[in-house]
């Protein structure tokens, strides 16, 4: 649809042409971040420190090999045995200088080996196409959350179309899937920085070792500096909370997930 608006000039008239589409997505994604706002303000206002029980049973949902390193590598340097990890797609389009296949094969030795080094054994890829993933709900249905009392997500509004991809997708599977009822989606932040979060964890005492995590994924390193990057946003998340360096969760209910 278009709409045609007519300016007046000095010296005469002309027609300027605006895609009333564009203008309507914007409005919508402003109306969306209000909603997200309100739905928050009835969750925990005050961040908390987030502690997990040595018997919770936690699902992080990677879109990328490295996503699960730079948004929870400290939670999960701390509380690895606490997580089972699923790699969505192969992060084939994580470079410029290979063919995507070189790449996505480069990425997954990587992950495995960062996953080595937290040992996490129990962690699967599903390998679907990077930048296709909200086109591959038949695959995404196969992931079984019946016994998870959290699962880990990206932030909703991170600016990436794989990691937004993971909560439409995650609506959608709850909805047919067995779940306990008391399961909470905890998002988490790369991309972009949480806007309301509800809770914190301190990773002072395990940075460094997150930092050596971060170098693994040379293959991404020589991109972006994700290192400094990192460091710096959990630096910042640390003050924010009285200790040198955190990570920071939204956590909300079934309930409110659906909200959104």
């Amino acid at each position: 649809m278009i709409i045609i608006i007519t300016i007046c000039r000095q010296n005469g008239y002309f027609i300027k042409m605006l895609d009333i589409k564009k203008i309507y997505q914007k409005i919508v994604y402003a109306n969306r971040f209000l909603k997200l706002a309100r739905i928050f303000h009835f969750e925990k206002i005050a961040p908390v420190k987030l502690e997990l029980n040595s018997n919770d049973k936690c699902l992080l949902l990677v879109p990328h090999p490295d996503d699960e390193t730079m948004g929870c590598g400290g939670l999960l340097l701390k509380h690895s045995a606490n997580f089972d990890i699923i790699c969505l797609t192969d992060g084939g389009r994580g470079g410029y200088d290979q063919p995507k296949d070189n790449i996505a094969a480069i990425r997954k030795l990587e992950f495995e080996k960062v996953l080595d080094k937290l040992s996490i054994s129990n962690y699967s890829m599903l390998e679907i196409e990077d930048c296709k993933l909200i086109n591959n709900y038949p695959v995404f249905e196969n992931i079984d959350i019946e016994k998870y009392d959290y699962i880990f997500i990206p932030n909703y509004f991170d600016q990436h179309k794989d990691h937004k991809a993971v909560t439409t997708l995650l609506q959608k599977l709850l909805k047919s899937k067995k779940h306990k009822s008391s399961l909470k989606i905890a998002f988490y932040e790369v991309w972009s920085p949480l806007t309301i979060p509800n809770f914190y964890f301190d990773i002072s005492d395990v940075i460094e070792e997150k930092k050596s995590l971060i170098d693994i994924y040379q293959s991404q390193l020589k991109h972006v500096d994700f290192k400094n990057g990192i460091k710096s946003l959990n630096l910042y998340r640390g003050m924010q909370f009285n200790c040198k360096y955190a990570e920071v969760f939204s956590i909300i209910n079934i309930h409110t997930f659906m909200k959104l």
